[in-house]
């Protein structure tokens, strides 16, 4: 069944059949760009399935999330995921022929625990990627407090489990509790603090968790302003929205309690929620961000319940904030037709078919024993640059009608467009294989490596990423904000249409310093490797292209070149440069 939005759906339909009504032309361009997506579960080796939390938990319906990192630093992303309590958690290990191996238990992660969400993040700056795992409790055992767990990655393929002794295990909650978590540097100190959100009212379970440095975190909730007994937290994020390297953290939570927290920039946030413009939804689960109108700002993505014959009172649906200034929003949810995703979860910004316009996919779906939100298929909402988008799931082929909770983007076969997995409550994964998105539209991927600075948090969380084509400029921002209880590939995907270069590649690091790159072929993969503020191209060393590029913008203004921040690339800058000089 294919509930809703039968106009766009029968227009997408006849645009792909050769059959256009003159008043939906607008899918004349849309429709031969649009890809299809195979499920690959089995031939891939991630058969499983989500078992249920235990009868008697109150939330034990909102369950089913992962995670993707390269946790054997391999080059591949793997896939850790949650089973929920009938079996130990699985750790998929990426092939890198298109196909995984489950070595959850060579890696150590041997309990059965009512496990809820996932984040990842190398937290001891080691240069592995660990996972935090929010935990109701060991199987058997009844739910719990104070049951979270933190793998510490070894590097040497195993995890130890350190929630305890780093002081993340609880989130100080008087009834068991926690969903999504998220890492990111707010106080820009180099190294990732934690968020983890609690659903239950006044559980405390909302917490804020700032790294010491020394494998140990400390509870600043209170301190840091972000202390909220009423709020129904699912899914956190830290994202830089207003361009000052300072991260605000966006949360999206049920009852009307999602919230957007400005960064004070002196280890404090306000809440400016209502002054935004944001904060509409009536029951925030899922959430996303994305520059969706390319204007260079960072736009917001909220999940949320629509209901079929009560839109706008108790349930407003999703919501797409437009940026229009500095921490001011437009909801353009219904202009852009996206307000209704069925009964929303996760869902993720990823341009699915590399014509460089975001898209959002959506997994939606509530067991209500009616025709509402049952097997609903996922959403494909193709971004069809500045007009309404169009739910194209159909045509996509991407037949997903589970009980669908998290959702994730990476490129697990490395061929240059977005794969989609789709985590479903008491219900088998799915891998979702993008087949042609990379022959529709050239790509570019960027991963970040910071482990030569330690002024950056690892992996390049919080750099921005600006790439220029003959089309214009694209913006994503790498950070490790969840989806709903999962966690994408930490990476800046960018689909650039027919544009057979990049023309200028620039980088904001979190410190604010810049690196540049020109004449960037693409269809490939790149790491950034930062080694410093004077590594101006970001190729891991200082050397004589990064003098020729300081000349180059000699006497200017240009911050990829104005090294010591005074507003002009002069001498001083050059001494900085020859001083850290290492080719």
């Amino acid at each position: 069944m294919y509930p809703r939005h039968h106009s766009l759906y029968n227009a997408t339909l006849c645009a792909s059949a050769g059959i256009l009504p003159v008043a939906l032309s607008v899918c004349a361009s849309a429709a031969p760009t649009i890809p299809t997506f195979s499920n690959q579960t089995a031939s891939a080796g991630l058969t499983m399935s989500h078992t249920a939390l235990e009868s008697g938990h109150p939330t034990k319906s909102m369950t089913a999330g992962g995670a993707v990192g390269d946790f054997n630093n391999d080059g591949w992303p793997d896939l850790f995921v949650i089973d929920g309590g009938g079996a130990p958690d699985r750790l998929f290990i990426n092939n890198g022929d298109g196909t995984f191996t489950d070595e959850a238990a060579s890696w150590g992660l041997t309990d059965t625990h009512y496990g809820s969400g996932a984040a990842v993040g190398d937290f001891n700056n080691d240069g592995h990627l660990d996972i935090y795992v929010t935990s109701f409790g060991l199987a058997g055992t009844g739910y719990n407090t104070g049951q979270h767990r933190l793998y510490r990655n070894s590097g040497a393929g195993s995890f130890t489990e350190v929630a305890f002794s780093a002081g993340v295990h609880e989130s100080t909650s008087v009834t068991p509790d926690g969903f999504g978590a998220a890492f990111g540097d707010y106080d820009l100190d180099g190294d990732l603090d934690l968020f983890v959100c609690g659903w239950h009212e006044f559980s405390d379970g909302n917490r804020l968790f700032q790294n010491n440095g020394n494998e140990t975190f400390s509870d600043v909730t209170v301190s840091a302003g972000v202390f909220d007994p009423d709020m129904h937290g699912f899914s956190p994020r830290f994202a830089d929205m207003d361009g000052d390297c300072h991260p605000e953290l966006l949360i999206a939570a049920d009852y009307g309690t999602s919230h957007y927290y400005l960064n004070n920039a002196d280890g404090t946030f306000t809440d400016i929620t209502p002054a935004s413009g944001t904060g509409l939804d009536t029951n925030g689960m899922g959430q996303c961000v994305g520059d969706f109108n390319r204007d260079g700002r960072l736009d917001w993505y909220v999940t949320s319940i629509f209901h079929d014959t009560m839109p706008n009172g108790l349930f407003t649906g999703n919501k797409l904030y437009y940026a229009t200034a500095d921490h001011l929003f437009d909801d353009v949810s219904v202009a852009m037709a996206v307000e209704d995703g069925g009964w929303g979860w996760g869902a993720e910004a990823v341009d699915v078919n590399n014509d460089g316009h975001v898209d959002i996919v959506e997994t939606n779906g509530w067991d209500d024993q009616s025709d509402q939100w049952e097997n609903e298929r996922a959403k494909v909402f193709y971004n069809n640059a500045g007009t309404p988008y169009l739910d194209v799931a159909l045509p996509c082929q991407l037949a997903h009608d589970l009980l669908g909770r998290g959702l994730v983007r990476l490129d697990y076969d490395k061929d240059g467009d977005q794969d989609i997995v789709i985590f479903s409550y008491s219900g088998e994964l799915q891998l979702w294989r993008n087949d042609d998105g990379s022959t529709l539209g050239n790509s570019l991927t960027i991963h970040c490596d910071t482990s030569l600075n330690p002024a950056l948090a690892p992996n390049g969380f919080g750099t921005r990423v600006e790439v220029t084509t003959v089309d214009g400029t694209q913006v994503v921002f790498i950070d490790g904000g969840g989806t709903y209880v999962s966690t994408s590939e930490i990476s800046a995907h960018f689909g650039l249409g027919s544009a057979a270069t990049v023309t200028e590649l620039r980088v904001k690091w979190s410190d604010g310093s810049q690196s540049r790159r020109i004449g960037v072929g693409v269809n490939q993969t790149i790491t950034l490797i930062n080694a410093g503020p004077t590594d101006l191209n970001a190729d891991g060393a200082i050397n004589s292209n990064d003098l020729a590029q300081l000349l180059g913008f000699w006497g200017s203004g240009d911050p990829v070149a104005d090294v010591d921040g005074d507003g002009t690339v002069t001498s001083a800058d050059l001494a900085q440069l020859i001083g850290s000089w290492n080719p």
